[in-house]
């Protein structure tokens, strides 16, 4: 509008302004009535805003803006606000927005009020433009979604609202926490807040489902993984008819770590905090205790990854961690991925991620044991990259350091303990610990002297470690007996049996290698107990396979060692070789009364062959190449670049696609 013209639009629209300008000044009290009959009969449209105040007046009345200016809120309300019925707006906020759309020209200059703050001019909007929608606003539209999402938080997150949908009844929850030692979880990987447990008492070792369902959506999850992990460890006898909601077991592991997987661990913002470390962590634990130790291999690197992102290596690094309980909670889950770090990835025979953790001297024996042993795994570990003399004087170095290390702990730590069946206290927990630890010692030195065990037939100078080997392996052997005898330590029994698995099969391969240079009748003399130990460890693993199917490291034990005893059968000597593929131990080929060995990788072969071609099938097979020295080289006289061999997996489980369990 041109104000340096003069127009009868100008003159028309000088009528009104000239009205409201006595309202405005306010000076005589006979006008108020005209400006009462004025605002009566004329309706407040946006156009007439443009002359509120004529040019030049700075002289307001104070009253009178007000009104005006709540007649504005409530048409703003009434064509803005509609859509959000939990809106929170305060005064200043809609006193903002009126102002900015009194003061909103194309070309006019804003006008100033008295007695309140100008705009600025980035504000310099039309009513119209708030109204319509396509106004950005800098105030009320940012606290409302704050608000929103503060309060619905719990109803409004379809992922919060899946998971909780999975919580069992807290009758079941506290029927599967006290029938396994699933609840050692809760002290050794995790640590729940107080809030979180049955009457708010940690020593309950039960957490309250109502408690949990109000959390985050990842400390929901984080607790159906480890109600998975304690289902996973029931014993085989449990009686399902206890639970008032939960009918099929497996099924609803597998929907826990199912929907879990889906919704929460496919993310890396929601486990990039602690609780979501702990998450991943008793994921890892889980595909574990299922057999499937590639799985929860990758899960460690992955949940070692993110703790690296959050210098959780650090911490545990430093000469004094502040008293806080989420540091506390930090170096603790770094001490424990290392630690799962290092026994998937020497079973695995992978490199593994991270150095050691300090310790400090007056913990408490079992952890400082294991602090020491972890520290040792990266050297155990190179030794069957290449044996030789060399390799051999690191070897009895080795174990000269473990037998150091185990004088330094009082004589009764070495006891094979008596493990309480039931009882939920700390000091059950420092005794199945301690036993767990003991086990990891001896299947180290299992290690340490394994390739020169089966060396020791061609060179006598390895006769050392291959008494070393025997003896470590029997020692394993005990202590999981009595792990089994205690009834609900099967979430032990899962870390142990990998332990009872790798010396039962050094007992079973010496006794193959004694039958094939010995007489037999002095084999059954010297090696009599060893192979009633074997058997017995047969038997137990095929009772728990057939009580349970959630028993699937045992049975595939029992199989894989009664395939190895079934090459001393005289009546299967015109059979000829036979070839198995056997976890850690790679393929083997057996014949009656001769040295087991590793056979060379045959270019002829299925495999070969499947590698070749392009495939067809819908799933095509994943290659794992496998190379080491631990079993003596068979190519002398052939090619030695084809000392190795190649399995073939059906996926990320231990298992080939000829469904043997390999690893």
């Amino acid at each position: 509008m041109d104000y340096g013209s003069t127009t009868s639009t100008e003159t028309t629209r000088k009528r009104p302004s000239n009205r409201l300008r006595a309202c405005w000044e306010c000076k005589k009290r006979k006008l108020q009535s005209a400006c009462e009959r004025s605002e009566s009969s004329t309706s407040l449209a946006v156009g007439a805003l443009d002359d509120f105040a004529p040019d030049g007046e700075d002289h307001a009345c104070q009253l009178h803006i007000g009104e005006r200016l709540g007649k504005l809120e409530q048409l703003f309300e009434k064509f803005v606000c509609r859509k959000a019925p939990n809106l929170t707006l305060n005064i200043a906020s809609s006193q903002d927005s009126s102002r900015t759309a009194v003061s909103a020209s194309s070309n006019e200059k804003p006008f100033k009020f008295t007695g309140i703050p100008p705009l600025p001019n980035s504000d310099g909007q039309s009513l119209a433009d708030g109204i319509l929608g396509t106004r950005t606003w800098s105030s009320a539209p940012t606290i409302r979604k704050l608000v929103e999402k503060e309060d619905g938080q719990a109803s409004s997150d379809p992922v919060h609202r899946a998971l909780v949908l999975l919580l069992p009844s807290q009758h079941d929850a506290d029927v599967i926490f006290e029938s396994s030692n699933g609840w050692m979880i809760m002290g050794g990987m995790y640590r729940p807040s107080k809030e979180l447990f049955v009457g708010q008492d940690p020593e309950s070792y039960a957490l309250d489902m109502a408690s949990i369902a109000k959390e985050r959506a990842i400390i929901v999850a984080r607790t159906l993984l480890h109600l998975a992990a304690c289902l996973c460890a029931l014993p085989p006898d449990f009686d399902t008819s206890r639970l008032r909601d939960i009918w099929n077991l497996e099924a609803t592991m597998d929907n826990y770590v199912t929907t879990v997987t889906s919704l929460v661990t496919s993310s890396d913002e929601l486990l990039l905090t602690l609780p979501g470390l702990e998450t991943l962590l008793l994921l890892s634990v889980y595909h574990m205790n299922v057999a499937n130790l590639r799985q929860g291999w990758l899960l460690v690197r992955r949940a070692m990854n993110l703790a690296h992102l959050m210098g959780f290596h650090r911490i545990v690094q430093a000469r004094q961690i502040p008293i806080i309980e989420s540091i506390e909670s930090s170096a603790s889950i770094w001490c424990c991925l290392v630690d799962l770090d290092r026994i998937l990835g020497l079973h695995l025979r992978l490199p593994f991620a991270s150095d050691g953790y300090p310790i400090l001297e007056d913990d408490a024996s079992h952890r400082v044991h294991r602090a020491r042993l972890t520290s040792i795994c990266r050297e155990v570990a190179e030794l069957d990259h290449e044996v030789t003399p060399q390799s051999y004087v690191q070897a009895l170095a080795l174990d000269e350091k473990m037998e150091s290390m185990m004088k330094e702990q009082p004589k009764d730590f070495w006891d094979v303990p008596n493990v309480p069946p039931t009882a939920r206290t700390a000091e059950s927990y420092d005794v199945l610990e301690r036993l767990m630890v003991q086990m990891w010692h001896f299947e180290l030195k299992i290690f340490i002297h394994l390739p020169f065990l089966l060396r020791a037939p061609q060179e006598s100078r390895y006769e050392y470690s291959k008494v070393a080997a025997l003896q470590a392996s029997r020692n394993v052997v005990m202590r999981w007996f009595a792990l089994r005898n205690a009834g609900i330590t099967q979430a032990c029994c899962r870390f142990a049996e990998l332990s009872v698995f790798i010396a039962a099969m050094t007992l079973t391969l010496d006794i193959l290698i004694d039958m094939a240079t010995k007489e037999k009748s002095e084999v059954q003399k010297v090696k009599g107990s060893d192979f009633a130990m074997i058997c017995r460890v047969i038997s137990e693993m095929e009772k728990l396979g057939r009580a349970s199917t959630r028993e699937r490291i045992a049975t595939r034990s029992a199989v894989v060692l009664k395939k190895m005893l079934s090459s001393l059968d005289p009546s299967k000597q015109t059979l000829g070789k036979a070839r198995l593929t056997v976890p850690y131990f790679g393929t083997i080929e057996l014949n009656y009364k001769k040295l087991p060995v590793r056979p060379a990788f045959d270019l002829d072969s299925g495999t070969a062959k499947k590698l070749s071609s392009n495939g067809t099938a819908d799933h095509i097979p994943v290659f794992s190449f496998v190379s080491n020295a631990l079993w003596p080289s068979t190519n002398k006289f052939n090619n030695p670049d084809m000392d190795f061999d190649i399995v073939l997996f059906d996926g990320l489980q231990d298992l080939d696609v000829d469904g043997n369990w390999v690893f």
